[in-house]
């Protein structure tokens, strides 16, 4: 297991104490009931961020599929779209920062979270400014997640 992978895991079994409706979260029992069944896309290059997303998401009932490539993504979005969107802003065929005008224009009621092992304050604000509804630094807490997608879809 690569240790990026085990950063990410010691924050899952951490944070599982953050569990919808408990009393550090309250109210998400009900996020948890609206949100059953969305369909969550990832466009992320690294396989273990996908498994470990796919894992902490499919506990909340969310249906997960990820694609390693932004082609791959985008010719997703054209069969089906999902409910939220995780977009890596830096993919081996192409930027996702640049993509993400592109999926706003054509989505424009798809939250995007964009996500990036660098977070050096500009990227975040281009994210933004293209239209993601949150940038999400990598090593991220997956405990956070649920929040984070209620945030995004109210």
């Amino acid at each position: 297991m690569s240790s990026q992978l085990n950063k990410y895991w010691n924050k899952l079994f951490h944070a599982d104490h953050l569990t919808p409706g408990h009393a550090n979260n309250p109210g998400a029992g009900q996020v948890q009931k609206q949100t059953m069944g969305a369909l969550i896309l990832i466009i992320d290059d690294e396989p273990d961020i996908c498994h470990l997303l796919q894992l902490s998401l499919s506990k909340y009932g969310y249906k997960v599929k990820y694609v390693h490539a932004l082609k791959e993504g985008m010719q997703f979005l054209k069969r089906q779209q999902p409910d939220i969107l995780f977009l890596d802003i830096h993919l081996p065929d192409g930027s996702g920062l640049e993509a993400l005008p592109a999926i706003k224009s054509q989505y424009p009621d798809l939250p995007v979270i964009t996500i990036s092992a660098y977070d050096n304050g500009m990227e975040k604000q281009k994210a933004l400014t293209a239209g993601a509804a949150r940038f999400l630094p990598k090593p991220f807490n997956v405990g956070e997640l649920q929040d984070i997608i209620y945030e995004v879809k109210s």
